[in-house]
């Protein structure tokens, strides 16, 4: 990451409010991997597995736990979590290097009259903002997005461009919606008949809370007569699929490509890795971790760890075991008569 300016690692330790080993005034310009850290690159390591790596680079400072403290001479911050630390330094960096551009509404954006923008507020090229829709102070409104009627979006929040922001929406104060992201489409509800399908309308919405991190192609379905609800300090990575009248719980992480269907209840501080498939009208509780590619068909009532699915193998291995798996049940029958 290059920033075109350059701190003193002083100024770098001040600001994220951890001990420095080393001269103060080292000048660093750059973030880096530590793979590939060189001169003026501040970098950062979590364990001893990093260190032959840090030792071949030519990383002017780096991030370390107490523990390897003494393992290098080069500058060091020390923190009890440098990954967090690392973390913070980003949020330094883009603080103090990215140019603040003036509120400004372009000109090709089009406004509802009855729409109401606070101070601060930007908009960007050909957005659209409907009727009785309020963006909150120092918001952003990237180009191209479309923020329905009624929405309200909080203050110093972003919406990145091409984001679509259905009617009746509310998103809170310091959230980021990234570009492409649906929020407040209509959930998939249909009812059969002679004919085919009735469309069921959906007459509910979407809350999403505080400090929300919604990642690009992510759609968030309204609800059928209830909300949608996405709570305070949730992360959703890119394409996932929030189904109608889902609930997410506080500070909960989930991973791209994941798909939730509808009316699930998920607990606070979950983890739910990629590509995982939940089936609605489940609910799972607070501080779960469910792995990769897993498939949830049942609630989740007791905080842990949980997989499904098998791991990668070679083919002619999986077919084997596949034929045996299906055979389990009649190998256990079998099994059963033969101690009677």
């Amino acid at each position: 990451m290059i920033s075109g300016r350059s701190f003193s690692v002083g100024q770098v330790a001040k600001a994220l409010d951890v001990a420095l080993i080393g001269d103060p005034e080292t000048r660093v310009s750059r973030i880096a991997a530590v793979e590939s850290a060189g001169p003026e690159s501040i970098t950062f390591i979590t364990g001893p597995g990093y260190l032959e790596a840090l030792n071949r680079s030519q990383a002017a400072a780096v991030i370390v736990p107490d523990s390897l403290s003494g393992e290098t001479s080069i500058a060091r911050l020390i923190s009890s979590n440098p990954y967090l630390c690392y973390a913070q330094l980003t949020r330094f960096w883009v603080d103090h290097t990215e140019t603040k551009s003036a509120a400004h509404v372009h000109a090709s954006a089009a406004i509802d009259p009855s729409a109401i923008l606070e101070s601060g507020v930007s908009v960007g090229a050909s957005v659209t903002i409907e009727a009785g829709a309020s963006v909150k102070a120092n918001a952003k409104i990237g180009a191209g997005s479309f923020v329905g009627a009624g929405v309200c979006v909080g203050s110093n929040t972003v919406i990145h461009p091409n984001v679509t922001i259905m009617h009746g929406v509310t998103i809170g104060d310091g959230c980021e919606v990234h570009a492409g992201a649906v929020i407040g489409a209509d959930g998939f509800g249909w009812a059969p008949s002679r004919d085919g399908w009735e469309k069921i309308h959906q007459l509910g919405g979407v809350r999403v809370g505080d400090r929300v991190s919604i990642g690009a192609c992510t759609t968030v379905d309204r609800g059928a007569l209830d909300d949608t609800v996405i709570g305070d300090g949730v992360i959703l990575d890119n394409h996932i699929q929030v189904a109608h009248n889902v609930t997410i719980g506080e500070n909960t992480a989930i991973a791209g490509c994941t798909g939730i269907a509808g009316s699930t209840h998920i607990g606070r501080g979950c983890r739910i890795g990629g590509a995982v498939s939940i089936v609605g009208h489940i609910s799972i509780c607070d501080n779960v971790l469910i792995t990769a590619n897993s498939f949830v068909n049942r609630s989740v009532k007791k905080p842990g760890s949980y997989s499904s699915g098998f791991p990668l193998e070679e083919s002619a291995t999986w077919r084997k075991n596949a034929v045996r798996l299906r055979k389990l049940d009649e190998f256990i029958r079998g099994l059963r008569k033969t101690k009677h």
